[in-house]
């Protein structure tokens, strides 16, 4: 049955009227909620720190595998760029040659040269890459100790 409508001052009658039991909350209440508040505050700490450790964890992870990337296998010598750096040091050395020795190093480094062209024609493996620039680099730096071993003066 709908009850009519009822105006503020009859429902603030009917409110005193029924008279609501009046109940003490605990006298541990207050320290219990500020207890459980500030569990609530350490575990959302922990959450955000794992979530930023895990994120952390994820960026050094994607960085190392960038590196790897970038720098696979444990060779840590840029054999192309000592091989150059001996080159460059060969043509400053002001010498013609130390004979046959150094004419066979030579048409070595020439055949060299010749396989590593083909090597990156034909899109060869890193690690085949590094093995000819690693001989190339000797024998340039076997050359440079023969010339400068026995230098002749070269006047042209």
């Amino acid at each position: 049955m709908p009850q009519p409508d009822m105006n503020f001052a009859a429902l603030t009658q009917r409110l005193h009227g029924s008279a609501l039991p009046v109940v003490e909350p605990p006298a541990d209440l207050w320290s219990r909620i500020v207890e459980r508040h500030g569990r609530e505050r350490q575990r959302a700490r922990r959450r955000r720190l794992v979530a930023l450790g895990a994120a952390a964890a994820s960026v050094l992870a994607v960085a190392g595998a960038l590196v790897a990337l970038r720098h696979p296998g444990g060779d840590d010598i840029d054999w192309q760029a000592r091989a150059q750096a001996l080159e460059l040091r060969l043509h400053a050395f002001d010498s013609a040659g130390a004979g046959a020795a150094a004419e066979s190093a030579e048409a070595q480094l020439a055949q060299l040269d010749a396989l590593l062209q083909a090597a990156y024609d034909n899109g060869a493996q890193r690690t085949e890459v590094v093995a000819l620039w690693k001989r190339r680099s000797e024998l340039l730096d076997t050359l440079l100790r023969l010339r400068q071993r026995n230098p002749e003066i070269n006047r042209t």
